[in-house]
């Protein structure tokens, strides 16, 4: 049975994801990646079908029940010997054995977790030793805001996102950006995973961004609104590249 429209769009995506994947680890490894692999917060699940596909063991965590309903009904549809490969999850710890994983991919997930160094100690966990991680996310030194599409002012805090976002003429988001985002940074991941013992063999530079000075003066929803007004005329780009940070785990 043919996809659906949507879960077309969700496979295309995954598939294009895949493909990125695979062609970032043979820069940064030599060859493609192989065995078994885990999505870090899969969403409905597009990358974990294209590895799949592609003869990888793989599989998917994620802690939003409407993403699972979406992987359900994708492989409920399509690939029905692969409907136990989604795992729905609280957060933090994992529910898999240490050196369980030969890679861990994410994409655009640690801009939502709010404890990233419990996730990414999980990650360093389950991964194998040898075994490869690729982390991408919105970095907050970009100055914009990704879900938003606006020009973002470096740390200030959610609680005058509203009022921002409203100066902005995006009311919508509002909620999203208030609730579901935190400010992460490729220098942030990348010393966590030192820490843990990785080895960072690749990491996303600083961007060169115009700043926004007056974003630091924002103390009230007043002067949030004003400065998204502001920020209305002033022509920010969203980025070239986000944060991206390929590690791998040392063998023992």
């Amino acid at each position: 049975m043919a996809p659906t429209k949507f879960q077309a769009k969700i496979l295309n995506k995954g598939q294009e994801r895949y493909t990125r994947y695979q062609v970032q680890h043979r820069k940064y490894f030599g060859a493609p990646q192989t065995g078994r692999v885990l999505d870090f917060g899969c969403g409905a699940g597009g990358f974990v079908l294209g590895a799949l596909q592609d003869g990888l063991d793989a599989w998917g965590i994620e802690v939003d029940e409407e993403r699972e309903r979406q992987f359900d009904n994708i492989t409920e549809r399509n690939f029905p010997q692969w409907r136990d490969r989604f795992y729905l999850y609280p957060g933090r710890l994992m529910p898999y054995p240490s050196n369980h994983f030969d890679g861990i991919y994410s994409w655009f997930v640690f801009e939502h977790v709010p404890d990233p160094q419990t996730s990414l100690r999980e990650i360093a966990r389950v991964l194998k030793p040898g075994g490869t991680l690729h982390i991408h996310a919105e970095d907050v030194r970009n100055l914009w805001e990704g879900h938003a599409l606006a020009p973002w002012p470096a740390y200030m805090p959610r609680e005058f996102a509203a009022a921002y976002l409203e100066g902005l003429g995006k009311p919508e988001h509002a909620d999203f950006v208030t609730n579901l985002v935190v400010y992460i940074s490729a220098p942030i991941i990348q010393e966590i995973l030192v820490t843990l013992g990785l080895e960072v063999v690749y990491a996303s530079a600083a961007p060169v961004r115009p700043a926004i000075p007056e974003g630091l003066y924002v103390t009230n929803d007043q002067e949030a609104r004003a400065l998204g007004m502001k920020m209305r005329n002033i022509a920010i780009s969203g980025p070239q590249e986000n944060l991206t940070i390929i590690a791998r785990k040392p063998k023992i």
